[in-house]
């Protein structure tokens, strides 16, 4: 029971370990930089395809 209990703290603190990488990873890259334009293109597209059809 106890070494079912330690490996289950493992696994979790590995996979909040493994999310905490991917924050910093997205933070460094850039990937949070100009999130409002994706909204935008979505929009100027639905636009388009309105006035198409």
């Amino acid at each position: 029971m106890f070494e079912q209990t330690i490996l289950q703290f493992l696994v979790a603190a590995f996979m909040s370990l493994g999310g905490v990488c991917v924050f910093i990873w997205a933070v460094l890259s850039g990937q949070f930089n100009g999130i409002e334009e994706p909204k935008y293109r979505v929009f100027e597209m639905e636009r388009d395809d309105d006035v198409r059809q």
